[in-house]
Order: structure tokens, then sequence, then C-alpha cells
């Protein structure tokens, strides 16, 4: 997909791809933009990215997903509708944000609850069936 004109990009996306070093010809030339959006450590996508190219994010992410699965069986592991294979599912059709799963590690069971209740979309990885 070709990319927009330099000047047809807002000036504040400009500044961002600025500040993050690229030259209007970095930008003109091709030159990645992930760094600019944030993203020179982690994917764009956590759902597909090369594990190779983000060694410390993927070894961070299965780190928090095993914390997780472990979490979510302490709390609903006793439930009659629990099902380790879908939990365990659950967190891995979406893939939520590390900053998300280090909220829910952190969190007590009734803030969890009231997430899951709450927001069920982005919590989505805290089901259990």
């Amino acid at each position: 997909m070709a990319r927009k004109g330099w000047n047809s990009l807002s000036p504040a996306y400009r500044a961002r791809i600025e500040k993050a070093g690229l030259t209007q010809a970095d930008y003109e030339a091709g030159t990645s933009l992930s760094r600019a959006r944030g993203h020179a450590n982690t994917p764009e996508r956590p759902s597909s990215y090369d594990p190779n190219k983000y060694q410390k994010y993927n070894a961070e992410r299965t780190r928090l997903t095993n914390k997780i699965e472990q979490r979510k069986r302490e709390l609903f592991g006793d439930r009659p509708r629990w099902d380790k294979e879908k939990s365990d599912r659950a967190i891995r059709e979406k893939p939520p944000s590390l900053a998300n799963m280090r909220w829910a590690l952190d969190a007590d069971d009734e803030d969890i609850l009231d997430a899951i209740r709450e927001d069920p979309e982005t919590y989505h990885f805290l089901l259990y069936h």
C-alpha cells in the first residue's frame, strides 16, 4: 500500500515522525514507522508477531500469560463451569495489553469480577468458560 504524501499528513503526525528521528526523506523512502508509532521494542499486533524479533517482549508476555492462567485457576478453578482449555484460549484469542495483564495480577478478586462485568470486551482474557 502506498503511503500518503508527506504534505497530506497532519502536522501532529509529521511532528511525531520527526520526534522519532525520521525525516521527510526517510518517510518518502518507505522507512519503517514502527518506532514513531511507539513500537520499536514491541509488536504492533500482539496477536501475531515474530517471537524471534521481539524476544524480550515475548518472554514477558509468556511470563504474564502463565501467571494469569494460574491466577484464573485459583480464582475460578472450583466453579462448575470451569474449563481450563477455554480459559487458557481466552488469553490467546484476543491478547490483552501487557498493562492490562499486570493490572489483573495486582487486582483483588472483586476488582477482577467487576472489570469482567463492566467491560467484558477489554477483560475478555479473564473469562473462564
